[in-house]
């Protein structure tokens, strides 16, 4: 049955409405024109309404069945002939035995894929399998953006395209745990490859020359620097000069000598030719060219020197960002020194050709700077390779960075492949199980439409409803069956067409009585026992007393099988304008005062000025009609739309019926422009109420409603009733007439009175008895007084 209905932005409803916990039996009163046919309007189609969208109870829809103007319209529009309703027949038995059997079976068969519907949709209080598989993406959609945050700031071109979506990134994060096998690296290394390769200014970096230090190496192990450079042995003073071991002072003595060959450069004494011949001698041809190897040694080292220097130079200015300045600087710097002091120490020799020197050995330095070098030149060529393959490079770091989230995400997403696992496998069992239950239901459906065929025929509902015709006292007409293919035509007595004579109480009621039959049967040979929902909406709008006591009376027995889960109807909704139907269709004696029972709901349409709304009542909100009135007269938002009918009521049945009073006694309460508002006001009075259409609506004006209000209520004050005014608007003490009426002032039974048989002072209504017999007490539905 349907739980919940919403109506907004259709006809005077401009403000959004909600009926919920709707029960088996709800009933709707309001004045005309207040919105009563715009909700049964939704129920029969609510398709075609598309901002009021009905709930139905564990999501499955019944056939809903309407009575409302549409219908009487659509069925009894003056044609000769109507649809014949189809009921289960009285000749198929065994038929008939076999649809009760296979109702049951189609209910549980329908509860069960409810429930199961249930357990993977969920519904209030219920989450459902679908759901727990939301949530549970939920879940990781959120760790996976997490992780997404985290490393964002450095990662951000490798999460390009998932960056602005947590959904995206998860599913590119599950799409990677299918596909990617990267090596996992650390995060620093990671971390300083993007800087690289995502790098907005990419170039290739210039490799460094190693550094050829064999030049120098070679100088180190030459044999001029530790060999002892002296003279020649075979002259006389070469024993004295070995022996004193002052060779090199000989040496340089020599050259003093030649600009002074006849003294002796080392004791001043004059020299003869033997001495000038024997220092020639000495320092023979053989010395000479020790000594001028010893010379070229030097050049050559410090030539080699500068080249190995100006290597290291061009390598500190190449801007390799590769190579570790600060240590290959301070390298180089010892290197400079070593070769400074080398330098020295043979420039020492070439002064003293007789001593023995070592250099300081540049291999460890050259070698440290080399591996420099090397180390720099290795990156370089990586860098460079990156450079020139760029895009494959991007790739490849793009599966190292997902791969190392998925690592972190590693527990996480082990967690959720085995709850996900377990969840699906559940639901495909569901599903499968739901799906071979709605096999079966089609299939029990099927063969009950079979029967249904079988054992339907519109003859019974042609005997039912020429039957209750018959005893409620029409008799002047009847229905008769046209063919077997299922049609109605209304007769007279002697066989005549009487579809159009009816009166319009005739054509309402054979219509009710029409539809009292289809709720129980259906237009088609099938479908006959689908359960449905079922609405009555003013079904007493244009009959007199007698067949209201009918309606009413057929309607409760129809609310009683609801209400013990007896046939098809699962739920009905009643909607009415008038006091008294209302009040003897929910009459109960199980119901309390002051509640209602659990299977039904009260609710009052209402049309203010806004638009028009829907309240739930605690308690059944029709106690008497007369408080109803004022209760309308003191809302600060009444309608004009219902305001004339409103007045018009009261006055008839305080001064009318109850005081006595007439139009022209009271009009002759004024003087002057107040007589004339007067007059005018029961002419405006009597126009409104009886001009209203649910669905017409006119506006008067606010200061219209305004002046007559203050008119109407100076016919109070002026009959000297203005204490039943206030009293009746919560301001004050009772009128003469009140106390008349809580005495011995009695009125006779009249239009209004008998209606509902109560007084403004005793609102509880003094119920007829109910109907025994067709016949019932006559009590005309409000009719005009002035």
């Amino acid at each position: 049955m349907i739980s919940e209905i919403q109506i907004n932005q259709v006809a005077t409803y401009n403000s959004p409405v909600s009926l919920n916990n709707l029960r088996k039996v709800n009933f709707f009163f309001g004045a005309n024109g207040s919105g009563k046919t715009t909700i049964s309007r939704i129920i029969d189609r609510a398709e075609k309404h598309e901002h009021c969208p009905i709930k139905w109870m564990n999501d499955i829809p019944l056939q809903v069945m309407v009575y409302n103007r549409d219908f009487v319209e659509g069925n009894f529009n003056q044609e000769n002939t109507v649809k014949g309703v189809f009921t289960l027949g009285d000749n198929q038995v065994e038929a008939e035995k076999e649809i009760l059997q296979l109702q049951p079976t189609i209910s549980k068969l329908e509860q069960e894929i409810s429930s199961i519907k249930v357990l993977l949709r969920g519904n209030e209080g219920h989450s459902g399998k679908y759901k727990e598989v939301d949530d549970l993406e939920a879940e990781l959609e959120k760790d996976c953006w997490e992780q997404k945050k985290l490393h964002d700031s450095y990662f951000a071109e490798a999460f390009t395209g998932y960056r602005n979506s947590a959904l995206k990134f998860k599913e590119k994060v599950l799409t990677e745990k299918q596909t990617n096998t990267a090596e996992i690296n650390s995060l620093d290394k990671l971390k300083e490859l993007a800087e690289t390769v995502f790098s907005k200014t990419l170039q290739s970096v210039a490799m460094l020359a190693p550094l050829n230090y064999v030049p120098v190496i070679t100088l180190e192990s030459s044999n001029i620097l530790t060999k002892i450079i002296v003279g020649s042995q075979d002259v006389d003073i070469a024993g004295l000069i070995n022996k004193l071991g002052n060779s090199d002072w000989v040496k340089q003595g020599v050259n003093y000598h030649q600009l002074s060959p006849d003294i002796c450069p080392f004791c001043q004494q004059p020299t003869n030719e033997d001495f000038d011949n024997d220092l020639r001698a000495f320092f023979n041809e053989s010395f000479e060219n020790d000594i001028r190897e010893l010379r070229h040694c030097l050049e050559s080292y410090k030539k080699a020197s500068d080249v190995l220097q100006s290597s290291i130079e061009n390598n500190l200015h190449n801007g390799n960002t590769y190579l570790e300045f600060e240590l290959f600087q301070s390298e180089a710097s010892r290197l400079a020194e070593t070769l400074k002091n080398n330098i020295a120490i043979i420039e020492s020799k070439c002064q003293k050709p007789s001593q023995i020197i070592e250099l300081t050995p540049i291999s460890p330095n050259i070698e440290k700077l080399n591996d420099l070098i090397k180390s720099a030149n290795i990156s370089t060529s990586n860098h460079n390779r990156t450079v020139s393959n760029i895009e494959n490079e991007k790739a490849q770091l793009k599966a190292s960075i997902w791969g190392y989230v998925l690592n972190e995400l590693k527990n996480r997403l082990a967690k959720y492949e085995k709850s996900k696992n377990t969840l699906k496998s559940t639901i495909i069992g569901m599903e499968s199980n739901l799906s071979k239950k709605r096999d079966r239901l089609t299939e029990l459906v099927t063969k009950l439409s079979e029967l249904e065929k079988q054992s339907t025929s519109i003859i019974p509902t042609k005997d039912a409803i020429n039957g209750l015709l018959k005893s409620f006292g029409f008799d002047s007409f009847y229905l008769d069956v046209v063919n077997q293919q299922g049609h109605y035509k209304i007769c007279r007595k002697n066989g005549d067409d009487a579809s159009r004579s009816l009166s319009e109480g005739e054509k309402t009621f054979i219509t009710f009585l029409y539809f009292y039959s289809l709720i129980k049967g259906s237009f088609a040979k099938s479908g006959t026992t689908s359960n449905r929902v079922v609405v009555f909406d003013d079904p007493i709008s244009s009959l007199d007393s007698d067949i209201l006591y009918i309606v009413s009376s057929l309607i409760k027995s129809t609310i009683e099988e609801v209400d013990i889960s007896v046939g098809f109807i699962k739920q009905i909704f009643i909607l009415t304008h008038n006091v008294y139907f209302h009040k003897e269709v929910t009459f109960d004696t199980r119901r309390n005062h002051d509640g209602v029972l659990n299977r039904e709901s009260f609710w009052m349409v209402k049309k203010q000025l806004s638009g028009s709304t829907v309240v739930r009542c605690t308690e059944n909100p029709i106690h008497s009609a007369y408080e109803l009135l004022w209760n309308d007269i003191k809302d600060e938002n009444i309608s004009s739309c219902t305001l004339q009918n409103t007045l018009r009521r009261v006055l008839e049945n305080y001064f009318t019926m109850w005081g006595g009073m007439g139009k022209d006694k009271i009009c002759n309460l004024f003087d002057g422009k107040d007589k004339l508002i007067c007059s005018s006001l029961f002419s405006w009075i009597n126009d409104g109420s009886h001009s209203i259409l649910d669905d017409l609506y006119i506006n008067h004006g606010e200061q219209t409603n305004t002046t007559y209000l203050r008119v109407f209520r100076d016919i109070f004050e002026k009959s000297n009733q203005i204490g039943h005014y206030n009293m009746m608007t919560g301001q004050c003490e009772k009128s003469p007439i009140d106390e008349a009426l809580t005495s011995n002032f009695q009125p006779a039974p009249s239009q209004e009175s008998n209606a509902i048989l109560t007084s403004p002072i005793h609102p509880e209504p003094l119920r007829p008895p109910a109907p025994t017999a067709p016949t019932a007490p006559q009590v005309p539905v409000e009719p005009n007084f002035f």
